[in-house]
């Protein structure tokens, strides 16, 4: 060690035959003694401000760093390395240099050769501690002797034995060809060759049976040339195997994940909660017809699409069950907006992933379009409704019309019964054959209300709608009831737009306008002209609203449903009670509504909605 107060002068120091030098915390050197450039053999005045690992090449380079805090930090450190271009090994003290006259803390360095005795010791200590680290790294190591073509193991470490399962004594002195099986062999092989002839590192991945099982790792080797020119590969094998193996369960996974979501007509998503971005499934796009512009997508996307109207319910709802509730299932029936701006019915439910304290982190969900069921539903609840009303009506029908067969039936039986008894020359046979008469008139009205009736109603099932153009239609049920009209003096203003028209039966709009128009002519109020207004137009949500209105004598709803078969408010005028009835029949075969405002001797009015 040498004291710092004996350290020569600055002159002096540059001429000292000792090999020492001033080093800064880095390492590089600031003033080098002649026996120190002797020593690396290069000029003192090109070491100047080089680094002291640019001299020492080997791994003491990698330590270096380690090696001058330890030296700065106030404990003197020794190593040992080996000269460039194989002049020698030689040992390095570092000792701490404090600061002085406005100069940073330093380090001084002692180096000396050794001899070939101690240089060969410490080659043996140094092989020694190097396969001890050797045989305690996780990778596989092994040395290959190159000779005439041939590679032959010259050492593998422990981990060559845990991975292969072939041990140590049996590969070392073997050659390759010996130990690596086929067809990892051949392609081995020219991985040596390769190395060898570029002197370069080469890097591959190798897959090859042994005794442990199939193995998978990631190659390389680099060549070591010796003076003699005779050549070595170190090679080292990082095995991987169980990231192998993982990839493929992966790979596995998301393949029958991938064929499932093509499977699958639902659109399959993952909520990220803490980026709060939505990853759609093909689905997305092939059910709403949106294209998404990046996946995935932002949260919100998702919300645009729901309905307004169901917003705060579905898109409030869920990230209330996600934030503040402990649930793990969540799912809601909503509209949600298709691309082409049209309204799908969905089905959506999804399952919350939460964290060990409750906090939810992720939701796999799915939506289903159940636009056609729900569709089906809505058509078979109408259907239902419509066969309930319907069942309805047919009691009724069925009540009224045997009751009103019942007495003209009756009568002519009676009559009839008579007419065999009596004088055919008496006035008793005259007055009843005109009764026969009447009561066979009455029972061919009925008859005939029945067959009009079950006409229409046969008639409903195969209706086929046609766009009917609603001026024109009554127009010409006007023309059938000029008569009755000049007759009574009554005026019919008709507001319907030339070109309007809606999807329906031609042949049933005439019979509505008929009847509403023939049923304002016959109620008619004898105080004043008749006078009738009709119009038609399209609402804000799409439907048509027809809407015929008169002056007439009107009636009072409360006394019943105007429309019932036989329904009756006026007896002293002529009539039957069956037209209104098969009014409302055709309005609702056609999927329309009809509803009715009358007051007595004031008029009625008379709302279609289609």
């Amino acid at each position: 060690m040498i004291p710092t107060a004996t350290l020569p002068e600055q002159a002096q120091f540059h001429m000292n035959p000792r090999a020492v030098v001033v080093l800064d915390a880095d390492g590089n050197l600031l003033r080098v003694t002649a026996g120190f450039a002797g020593l690396v053999q290069r000029p003192a005045s090109e070491l100047l401000h080089t680094n002291l690992a640019e001299l020492l090449p080997g791994p003491e380079t990698r330590l270096l760093p380690q090696l001058l805090r330890e030296a700065l930090s106030g404990r003197p450190v020794d190593f040992t390395a080996e000269l460039p271009l194989q002049r020698g090994t030689i040992t390095v003290l570092l000792l701490p240099r404090p600061a002085a006259a406005g100069q940073p803390a330093g380090l001084y360095g002692v180096a000396q050769p050794v001899g070939p005795e101690a240089a060969t010791q410490l080659l043996l200590e140094r092989q020694r501690q190097l396969a001890t680290i050797l045989d305690t790294t996780a990778d596989v190591v092994f040395v290959l002797g190159v000779d005439d073509g041939q590679y032959r193991f010259l050492y593998v470490n422990h981990a060559f034995e845990t991975t292969t399962g072939l041990p140590t004594g049996q590969v070392v002195g073997r050659l390759v060809t010996e130990i690596i099986p086929e067809p990892a062999l051949g392609e081995v092989v020219q991985y040596y060759q390769q190395a060898v002839a570029t002197r370069q590192t080469v890097t591959w991945q190798e897959t090859s049976e042994y005794p442990n099982g199939r193995k998978t790792g990631e190659v390389s080797v680099t060549p070591v040339f010796g003076a003699d020119g005779s050549c070595q590969l170190v090679g080292t094998v990082h095995d991987l195997t169980r990231q192998k193996e993982a990839e493929a369960r992966l790979e596995a996974s998301n393949e029958r994940f991938h064929y499932a979501l093509k499977a699958t007509t639902d659109a399959v998503y993952d909520w990220n909660i803490a980026a709060d971005t939505l990853y759609w499934g093909e689905g997305f796009e092939a059910l709403f017809g949106h294209r998404l512009a990046q996946n995935p997508a932002p949260f919100h996307k998702w919300g645009d699409y729901v309905a307004p109207a169901e917003y705060a319910r579905v898109v409030a709802g869920l990230r209330h069950a996600a934030f503040e509730t402990s649930n793990v299932f969540w799912q809601e029936r909503y509209c949600f907006q298709r691309a082409d701006g049209s309204w799908a019915a969905v089905f959506d439910r999804g399952y919350i992933l939460r964290d060990e304290q409750g906090r939810a982190f992720r939701m796999i969900g799915a939506m289903q379009d159940v636009s056609v069921q729900k569709e089906a539903e809505e058509q078979q609840r109408l259907l239902l409704k419509r066969l309930e009303k319907q069942n309805a009506d047919l009691q009724q029908f069925t009540y009224i019309v045997s009751h009103n067969l019942r007495a003209p039936l009756a009568n002519s039986l009676g009559y009839a019964t008579l007419l065999g008894k009596v004088d055919k020359n008496s006035s008793v046979f005259e007055e009843s054959l005109r009764h026969l008469h009447t009561s066979l008139q009455l029972l061919d009205a009925v008859v005939a209300d029945v067959s009009s009736i079950l006409s229409v109603r046969d008639q409903q099932g195969s209706l086929r709608p046609e766009s009917v153009v609603l001026a024109e239609v009554c127009q010409q049920a006007l023309q059938s009831l000029e008569t009755q009209l000049a007759a009574c003096g009554g005026q019919v203003l008709c507001y319907i737009p030339e070109h309007l028209a809606v999807m329906g039966s031609r042949a049933y709009f005439h019979s509505i306008f008929h009847n509403l128009l023939s049923n304002a002519i016959k109620y008619r109020a004898d105080a004043r002209p008749l006078r009738i207004n009709i119009d038609a137009t399209r609402q804000p949500d799409g439907r048509m609203q027809i809407r015929v209105e008169d002056n007439g004598q009107g009636f009072d709803p409360e006394r019943g449903d105007v429309f019932q078969l036989y329904r009756r408010f006026h007896p002293d005028t002529p009539g039957r009670g069956i037209g209104l009835y098969l009014v409302k029949t055709h309005v609702e075969s056609m999927n329309g509504h009809i509803s009715v405002r009358s007051a007595v001797d004031a008029g009625t009015q008379f709302t279609l909605l289609f």
